[in-house]
């Protein structure tokens, strides 16, 4: 019930049919969801203990942010908890119904299946299939695709959040799967790909960018990865000058402040770095615009275009340094973990370039505090979890012991599929040893030693315990060597995480700072 009222709010704050369908609005469908999610974590086994709610690094950030807005920042404590605690419910109900790998895995798959319903819901409103007259809000854009609800009405939301479908898809049906799963990713992925570039969203495509060159190099030899981030900063960029709007920025000098949109950045950015500067605790949560406009005017007043530039404005430089210390956290988890077999190892790297895409989309679109970014934390702080209850002696299930069902794809663990062979029809199998079947037919198999099953022909590897783990970097393809049992060797900060976070937050300001000085 848990699991299921966390999908109910994925559904309702991406595919929105609230705004399909009005009436359904009065009935506050992503509280409602939320609320049916908590019913479900109290009256599931066990139920939840107070010790369950703050355990990893990422639960004492988002914690202390939240504590923090409400007892620093400008505002009484009573409108601004009528203002964040929907995100304190979003996080900490999304992070202990996912209390297995399996659900963080399937809930990724919903959150996929989510993007990609309004990207080709985006694309159908092109072509005349356009039930929210979306062709209305894409015309007021100056023809930049959009898709007419609340949440993705401007070219730029929507650019954004589609382009994350990319890594997604390629970790759900390119990487170490079989030739026939790829052949449906490969026309899967060129919905958000398509989507993404009729929004001409300058920001959209270099987050793009980021998460592409992150799938391509993560998890590979330093060597590999040295080659792929070479030649994308070398030829990548130049590729990019290739797309819709690219050419018409000037950059260098003056030369950003001709172009209105990058103009409209920078002083966005200079107001930001004013507010950072002169208020201790920044101008108050959602002040951002009604604080520019009392100090510039409505000449140059604008929205604060990044996450980055939203926090320090509204927040001061204390809320900047836990805000990055949340993304810090997230890193550290993602890079330390050691994974158990494919799938988990699946899992980290979808985490890993959903980060990397908000990280650098965050330079570009103000999603500082918006529910996907807290549920994406979530995510992470479940997957350290799972990890962290793990001894460093851990072991993984060999086959044929009792273990976590992941169901291939599509979570049909379960499902009895009939494989007819020679005349006679053999045992049912599952979903797993089918698709086992179907690699050693189309492709080549991922793993070496493996020997036919007695029962089904299927090649199924041998009973043998081999502990795997997954380190980056490592090869995609081959023998996997044995290393350390698969566990969280990065438990609980340590004193150098103080040391991190603070240099990632001078990074912060590095890069803000180069963006007002040089464009």
């Amino acid at each position: 019930m848990d699991f299921v009222g966390i999908v109910m709010f994925a559904i309702f704050l991406y595919v929105r049919p609230q705004d399909f369908v009005g009436f359904l609005d009065s009935f506050r469908p992503a509280f409602l969801s939320l609320a049916i999610a908590g019913v479900g974590i109290f009256i599931r086994p066990g139920g939840v203990t107070w010790k369950q709610v703050i355990r990893t690094p990422q639960d004492w950030m988002v914690t202390i942010y939240f504590l923090y807005i409400l007892l620093f920042t400008p505002g009484s404590f009573g409108d601004l908890w009528g203002q964040i605690y929907q995100y304190v419910g979003f996080y900490f109900l999304v992070v202990i119904a996912l209390s297995n790998f399996q659900r963080i895995y399937q809930y990724l798959g919903w959150w996929l299946g989510c993007i990609m319903f309004i990207a080709v819901m985006a694309l159908l409103s092109l072509i005349g299939i356009d039930p929210l007259d979306s062709a209305t809000t894409t015309a007021g854009s100056l023809g930049r695709l959009t898709l007419n609800t609340s949440l993705f009405s401007n070219p730029n939301g929507l650019g954004h959040s589609v382009m994350v479908a990319v890594p997604l898809i390629y970790f759900f049906m390119f990487w170490n799967r079989p030739v026939f799963i790829k052949e449906v990713g490969a026309a899967m992925i060129f919905f958000p790909l398509l989507c993404t570039y009729f929004t001409q969203s300058k920001g959209a495509f270099l987050s793009g960018f980021g998460a592409i060159v992150a799938t391509l190099a993560f998890g590979r030899p330093k060597w590999v990865q040295v080659l792929i981030v070479s030649g994308a900063l070398s030829f990548g960029f130049g590729g990019l000058q290739l797309l819709p709007r690219f050419g018409e920025v000037q950059l260098g000098g003056q030369g950003g402040r001709k172009d209105e949109a990058v103009a409209g950045r920078l002083y966005a950015f200079e107001f930001g770095k004013w507010a950072f500067e002169n208020t201790p605790y920044g101008v108050g949560y959602g002040n951002f615009y009604a604080a520019f406009l009392r100090k510039e005017g409505d000449i140059k007043a604008r929205a604060s275009h990044s996450s980055f530039n939203q926090v320090q404005a509204e927040f001061g430089y204390w809320g900047l340094l836990i805000f990055t210390g949340i993304l810090y956290s997230c890193f550290h988890s993602l890079a330390r973990a050691k994974t158990a077999d494919d799938n988990e190892e699946r899992v980290r790297r979808m985490l890993f370039c959903m980060v990397i895409a908000y990280f650098v989309s965050s330079w570009m679109i103000d999603f500082g505090f918006r529910a996907a970014f807290f549920v994406m934390v979530a995510m992470v702080s479940a997957f350290h979890r799972i990890l962290m209850d793990r001894t460093p002696t851990y072991s993984a299930p060999v086959a044929g012991e009792a273990g976590e069902s992941w169901g291939g794809i599509i979570g049909l663990g379960s499902a009895q599929l009939s494989v007819a062979g020679g005349g006679m029809a053999l045992a049912p199998v599952n979903a797993r040893d089918y698709l086992a079947e179907r690699k050693v037919v189309r492709g080549a198999p991922s793993r070496p030693r493996q020997a036919l099953s007695a029962q089904t022909g299927v090649k199924r590897a041998e009973q043998q315990h081999v502990p795997v783990g997954f380190v980056s970097p490592i090869k995609d393809a081959g023998e996997v060597p044995g290393v350390a049992s698969p566990y969280m060797p990065w438990p609980h900060f340590r004193w150098y995480d103080a040391v991190g976070i603070y240099l990632s937050l001078q990074l912060v300001l590095q890069i803000r700072d180069y963006v007002i000085t040089n464009l």
